[in-house]
C-alpha cells in the first residue's frame, strides 16, 4: 500500500516539476530530503508518529527544509502534511529518485569493497559494466566493508556481481562441508 501511495505522489511531483521546467531543482531538493531520511531515524519516526499533530510536524519540516528547498518542493511538503501523508515522505523521496533515474536513463550502481578502490579500477569495472549491460549513464555510490577481506561487490538494478574474498572463502567452505564427493565406505 505505501509503495503505491509513494509512487503516485512522486509521479505527480515529477510531472509538476517537468511542467514548470524545474525538474532538476526539485530533484536536488529530493536528494536533500532523501539524505536527511537516511541519516536520521528520528526524523522518520517523528513524521510517522500518530501522536504528534500535523501543525507540529509542519513546524519542524519548515525549520528543516522549507527555507532550503525550491517553492514547488516546499508546497508539496505542506500539501502532504495537510493531507496527513507526511509519514510517506521518505518513501515518496525514494520513489521520486527511482522515477527520475528512469526518465533520465540513469543506472544506479553501488560498489562495495574492502578498501577504497583507485579511479583506474573503478573506471575499468564501470566500462566493463557499460559494455556488457549497454548502460548509458551510471550514478555511482561507493562504500567500504572491511569484512569483505578483499575484492568487491557490484550492485546494479536487481543484479549483483560478488568478487569478494569473503564470498570466495564461503563458497570453498560450503564445497568442503558438502562431503558428497567423498566415496562412502560401508
Amino acid at each position: 500500500m505505501s509503495y503505491r501511495i509513494a509512487s503516485r505522489y512522486a509521479k505527480s511531483l515529477i510531472e509538476l516539476a517537468q511542467e514548470k521546467g524545474k525538474l532538476e531543482e526539485v530533484y536536488k531538493d529530493i536528494l536533500l530530503l532523501n539524505d536527511s531520511f537516511h541519516t536520521s531515524r528520528e526524523l522518520r519516526v517523528f513524521l510517522k508518529s500518530p501522536v504528534i499533530g500535523p501543525e507540529k510536524k509542519l513546524e519542524v519540516l519548515n525549520k528543516l527544509f522549507l527555507t532550503k528547498v525550491y517553492e514547488i518542493t516546499g508546497k508539496f511538503i505542506v500539501l502532504l502534511t495537510n493531507k496527513g501523508r507526511e509519514g510517506y515522505l521518505s518513501e515518496i523521496a525514494e520513489s521520486f529518485v527511482t522515477q527520475y533515474n528512469v526518465i533520465k536513463n540513469i543506472t544506479p550502481v553501488r560498489i562495495t569493497s574492502a578498501v577504497k578502490l583507485d579511479k583506474a579500477t573503478i573506471d575499468s569495472l564501470l566500462d566493463g559494466l557499460r559494455k556488457r549491460e549497454k548502460i548509458e549513464e551510471i550514478r555511482l555510490t561507493e562504500s567500504i566493508d572491511e569484512t569483505l577481506l578483499g575484492g568487491y561487490i557490484l550492485l546494479h538494478g536487481d543484479k549483483q556481481i560478488d568478487s569478494s574474498v569473503r564470498s570466495s572463502l564461503q563458497k570453498l567452505h560450503n564445497l568442503v562441508a558438502d562431503d558428497s564427493y567423498v566415496k562412502k565406505i560401508r
